[in-house]
């Protein structure tokens, strides 16, 4: 690490050492503030809040007609109806592109984790904060209130660069005194273009002469969705995820993978090609109606409730557990082949089915 400007250099202990005095620091400056927080909910007999409600931006900074991704996480009991607004396509100054389903995540805790993504943008520049987002909270006992999550501030930079981009001068005004095709450079630029045109036009016909009109027979998967499934998690393993620390994109792939099985084999009709796009709590009423084994069914809908919490509530599993998931995953394919009825189907009878 290189020497500061004036002073001895600085060594990487030097620097773990003051991290760590700062984050002690922090921590105990974030527990006082706690203590006192708390003391004073209690001491006026007001219970803290048990639905908690986040907004968070994937950019801080952005320039004119950047696309942003908010991301709303809402945790809440599971006797606690919480309802999202979908937003208009104006939004204060924003201006809302787009806007994903609510995905519910239930966890063994008694608890329950709402979670919804928007993509928005701003075309003016400056200091920007997110308008009020109400979310609506009925009690068991028909109560109704509303909670609003802290608003996210954004700043909208300009895209021009500095002062060098203002506006100059007029030029003077261009001479047409002599006529525009009286020019001899045009004169020999258009007949290179009329010789160029008809020189291609007359390839096109030639080639076309020659072209059978026989187009190629169109290539046919005939793999089986078990072949699909674990070829997919060898070229997961290949690429090694965790190890970069792209959990988000290693547990997404995982995901769609088993979900593409699934689909493919003990579903049928519109759920297996709908598969996609279901939430998880819809494939597990959908596979509680199917052949598969219960035992295997509560393993799979676990793996893909745990890819939901480290996709849309930014969980971070351990390394190992990474790795242990897509071996589980793979474990749960092959169960799933040796239990299969009639046969594997392949990916042409799962595009009969309805699949795209």
């Amino acid at each position: 690490m290189g020497a500061l400007a004036g002073g001895p250099p600085v060594t990487g202990g030097a620097v773990r050492c003051r991290w760590q005095v700062r984050a002690w620091l922090h921590l105990f400056l974030a527990a006082f503030l706690y203590i006192v927080v708390v003391d004073a909910v209690s001491a006026q007999g007001v219970a803290p809040s048990d639905v908690r409600a986040t907004l968070a931006s994937d950019l801080s900074e952005l320039t004119v007609g950047d696309v942003v991704t908010l991301s709303l996480v809402v945790a809440h009991p599971t006797d606690v109806v919480v309802v999202v607004p979908r937003l208009d396509r104006e939004w204060g100054p924003f201006e809302v592109r787009d806007q994903t389903a609510v995905q519910t995540i239930s966890t063994s805790d008694g608890t329950r984790t709402i979670a919804k993504q928007f993509q928005v943008t701003l075309f003016e520049t400056g200091y920007f904060e997110t308008p009020v987002l109400p979310i609506v909270v009925r009690r068991p006992d028909g109560s109704v209130e509303e909670i609003e999550p802290v608003s996210v501030h954004l700043t909208v930079l300009s895209v021009l660069p500095g002062p060098e981009d203002q506006l100059k001068d007029l030029r003077q005004p261009a001479d047409f005194s002599t006529s525009f095709w009286d020019r001899p450079a045009v004169l020999v630029l258009a007949g290179l273009v009329l010789i160029g045109a008809f020189g291609l036009a007359g390839y096109y016909l030639l080639r076309r002469s020659r072209t059978p009109e026989t187009s190629p027979a169109p290539e046919i998967d005939t793999r089986s969705a078990w072949e699909i499934a674990m070829q997919e998690f060898d070229q997961i393993a290949r690429l090694d995820l965790p190890a970069s620390g792209d959990l988000k994109e290693h547990y997404t792939l995982m995901a769609e993978t088993l979900r593409a099985c699934l689909g493919a084999t003990f579903l049928s009709g519109s759920e297996a090609a709908d598969t996609p796009d279901m939430s998880t709590e819809e494939i597990a009423v959908a596979v509680q109606r199917s052949s598969l084994d219960v035992g295997a069914a509560r393993a799979i809908i676990g793996l893909l409730q745990e890819a939901d919490l480290v996709k849309f509530a930014n969980c971070t599993p351990p390394e190992s557990r990474a790795y242990e998931a897509a071996d589980q995953a793979r474990t749960l394919v092959e169960a799933m082949r040796q239990t299969f009825r009639g046969g594997a189907p392949t990916a042409v009878s799962v595009r009969a089915q309805g699949a795209p």
